[in-house]
C-alpha cells in the first residue's frame, strides 16, 4: 500500500450521475406548467361545450316553434272554398234555416262565422290582433287509437307571462292552444289543450298583410267576419319577436307565414 491513502470511487459504472437538486426543481417546474395549461384547456373546452350546447339548444327551440306555426297557418281551412263561386253573398241579409237541428246557425262563435248556406255550412273564422290570432287549421294528428279528434283543429296562439322563477323577468311564453273538437261551441268544448311553446319572449306582435295588384296592405287587427271582402284570410301573417335566453343569449327576427291554400285568387305554388 502506497503511503498516500487512496480515496472510495462511488461513481456508477458506466461513468452516469444522478439528478442534482436544481434538475429536479426545473423538471417538476416544467410537469407543473404543462399539468395547469391542460387543466385549463380541458377547462375552456367544457365551457366551450357548454356555451355550444346552450346557443344550440336556444335558436333549435325558436326554429321549432315557428316551424309549428308555420305548419298551422299553412293549413288554414275555410270550408267556403268548397262553394260555388257567387254563393258568398257578403250583404246578403241573415240565412234562415227552419227546422235545422244543432245550434244556433245565426250567432258567430270565437272560431265560426254564422251559416251561409242552406246546407248549415259556416265560413271558419279567423281573428287577429297584434298579440293573439285564432284560426281553423287541418294539421291535428291523432295519436292514440279510438281517441276523440278529427283532421280539424281550433288553434290560438297569445302570449302570456312566464311564471317568477322561469328565465329572464319581464318576459312572456308563447302558448299554443288547440281542441280538435272543431265543430264544438266553446263553453262546451272538453278537448282544449294548452301548451308552452316558446319561452323567454322579451317581445311578439302579428300583423297581418293582403294583395292589392303589386302593393301589400298591412293591418294590426284583422276580423273575417266583419273585414271586406268578408270571410277572407290573410295572403301574409307577419310575426316580428324578440327572444331572450340564457348566458346572455338574444335572437331578433321576423318570420312571414302564408296559408297554402289559394285564398283571394294567391296560387299556392308562386
Amino acid at each position: 500500500m502506497s503511503g498516500s491513502q487512496s480515496r472510495l470511487d462511488t461513481t456508477p459504472p458506466g461513468g452516469a450521475g444522478g439528478f442534482t437538486l436544481l434538475e429536479v426543481v426545473v423538471a417538476m417546474a416544467i410537469m407543473a406548467f404543462i399539468s395547469l395549461g391542460i387543466y385549463q384547456a380541458t377547462v375552456e373546452t367544457f365551457k366551450l361545450r357548454d356555451t355550444l350546447a346552450a346557443e344550440g339548444t336556444f335558436y333549435n327551440t325558436i326554429r321549432l316553434a315557428m316551424s309549428i306555426v308555420q305548419k298551422d297557418i299553412a293549413l288554414i281551412y275555410s270550408p267556403t272554398l268548397l262553394l260555388p263561386k257567387g254563393t258568398v253573398k257578403p250583404n246578403a241579409p241573415p240565412l234562415m234555416i227552419p227546422n235545422m237541428p244543432g245550434e244556433d246557425l245565426q250567432s258567430p262563435y270565437l272560431f265560426w262565422s254564422p251559416a251561409i248556406h242552406e246546407t248549415g255550412l259556416r265560413p271558419s273564422r279567423f281573428s287577429g290582433t297584434d298579440s293573439k290570432l285564432s284560426f281553423i287549421s287541418l294539421t291535428y294528428s291523432r295519436i292514440y287509437k279510438d281517441t276523440p279528434g278529427s283532421e280539424f283543429a281550433k288553434i290560438s296562439y297569445e302570449l302570456k307571462r312566464e311564471d317568477k322563477d322561469t328565465q329572464a323577468k319581464g318576459t312572456s311564453v308563447l302558448v299554443k292552444t288547440e281542441s280538435p273538437n272543431a265543430f264544438t261551441r266553446d263553453d262546451k268544448d272538453q278537448l282544449v289543450q294548452t301548451y308552452d311553446l316558446l319561452h323567454g319572449v322579451k317581445k311578439l306582435s302579428f300583423s297581418y298583410l293582403f294583395r292589392e295588384g303589386n302593393t301589400w296592405r298591412t293591418l294590426k287587427s284583422f276580423d273575417s267576419e266583419q273585414e271586406q271582402p268578408k270571410y277572407s284570410i290573410p295572403d301574409l301573417i307577419v310575426i316580428d319577436i324578440e327572444v331572450m335566453g340564457g348566458k346572455n343569449l338574444s335572437f331578433e327576427g321576423k318570420y312571414k307565414f302564408r296559408p297554402e291554400i289559394p285564398f283571394n285568387g294567391i296560387p299556392a305554388t308562386e
